[in-house]
């Protein structure tokens, strides 16, 4: 059974008090409080991960130390009224076990909620020459081994869906299912879009009912024509969610959900939105990462993906929908540092939304 989880104590012996013993929060600031409260609860927020020893002073306090942030850091994280959820990014590589993930859920409120990526075993079709899926999917391609874990509901079900929901319990969101961009045509393994398209309908079809699902396509051509429409279609047939992610090599976050909406699924009227605004202005991961470590200021704000953010969240918001955002340290040069403004940017296109027309004069 998933570990119960508990609010901070008065006592300061539940295992989040214990948690921020060794890594204290950061003050809360009176105007996050204020935006969060406005905002309400079907707007979460939240960063890619948490283990960042440059967002000392903002999300931990000064003097936490920085060899525990990882392991003990997510409580303080949870404190910030804006961080409503995150992003198990961790899961991609190694699902964590039952035990690990119940003692994750035990660091946080119980309105929080994970955003946890599948592993990548699971959407990757090539292994590489150690037989893992890590690393590029090109080159684990031109070693031409197969994977047979990739869209295998069963192997998928045990070992990837069963120990998450197990061990996180009510606090479990969306379960991310990421593809990175894959090889398709004429001589590939996947010879076509729709092809890759059948085999995803057919493994969501074999996955259990209960946990919620979203699919991340990084191909986007799957966004165009009658592969877009067959997206769309299967999405539907499996109320699964489109996974909206924000890199150089996709469509800015509105033309995916135009394209999607065109096909017959808004990305925003659905039971859950979730947007993952990982990359921005042009750099990869590398590149970025050389420019905005240790992640400590906003070093590259990007106003136009912040407004489409915030109008996809406004959107959701008003069709009673809930609202996943995710923020990487990559798309402004710090996560944390981001969800402010981000934050203030949904509170005026929720204002909009809800401003009534004047009369016209008689």
């Amino acid at each position: 059974m998933p570990a119960r989880r508990e609010e901070p104590s008065l006592f300061g012996n539940a295992p989040m008090d214990r948690a921020m013993e060794i890594v204290a929060p950061a003050p809360v600031s009176p105007a996050s409080a204020r935006i969060a409260a406005a905002l309400g609860p079907r707007v979460r927020l939240g960063t890619s991960s948490w283990s960042f020893p440059g967002w000392r002073g903002f999300v931990y306090a000064e003097r936490a130390p920085a060899s525990e942030i990882a392991s003990r850091g997510l409580a303080a994280y949870a404190h910030q009224p804006l961080h409503a959820t995150v992003g198990l990014d961790r899961a991609f590589y190694e699902t964590p076990s039952v035990e690990a993930l119940q003692a994750l859920a035990a660091q946080v409120p119980v309105n929080f909620r994970f955003m946890v990526k599948a592993h990548q075993a699971c959407t990757r079709p090539f292994l590489q020459p150690d037989g893992s899926t890590r690393g590029d999917v090109a080159t684990a391609r031109l070693h031409g081994a197969g994977n047979p874990r990739f869209l295998d509901a069963t192997w998928a079900t045990e070992a990837v869906i069963g120990p998450i929901v197990e061990g996180l319990g009510s606090s479990c969101g969306p379960i991310l299912f990421q593809f990175a961009h894959l090889p398709v045509g004429k001589g590939e393994t996947i010879a076509s879009e729709g092809a890759l398209l059948d085999r995803l309908d057919a493994f969501l079809a074999k996955l259990p009912k209960g946990p919620r699902y979203a699919v991340e396509l990084r191909n986007d051509a799957m966004l165009r024509g009658a592969s877009c429409r067959q997206f769309a279609q299967l999405l539907r047939t499996h109320a699964v969610i489109p996974g909206i992610g924000l890199i150089p090599s996709m469509p800015s976050a509105s033309r995916q959900a135009i394209a999607l909406r065109e096909a017959g699924l808004d990305p925003a009227l659905q039971p859950v939105l979730l947007v993952r605004w990982l990359l921005g202005h042009g750099l990869g991961y590398e590149e970025a990462r050389g420019a905005y470590e240790p992640f400590d200021r906003l070093a590259a704000p990007d106003v136009a993906a912040r407004h489409e953010i915030a109008t996809l969240v406004a959107a959701c918001q008003a069709s009673g929908g809930e609202a996943f955002v995710i923020v990487n340290n990559k798309a402004e040069g710090s996560a944390p540092r981001s969800i402010p403004p981000l934050a203030e940017s949904i509170q005026a296109a929720l204002a909009k939304a809800h401003q009534t027309p004047e009369p016209m004069p008689s």
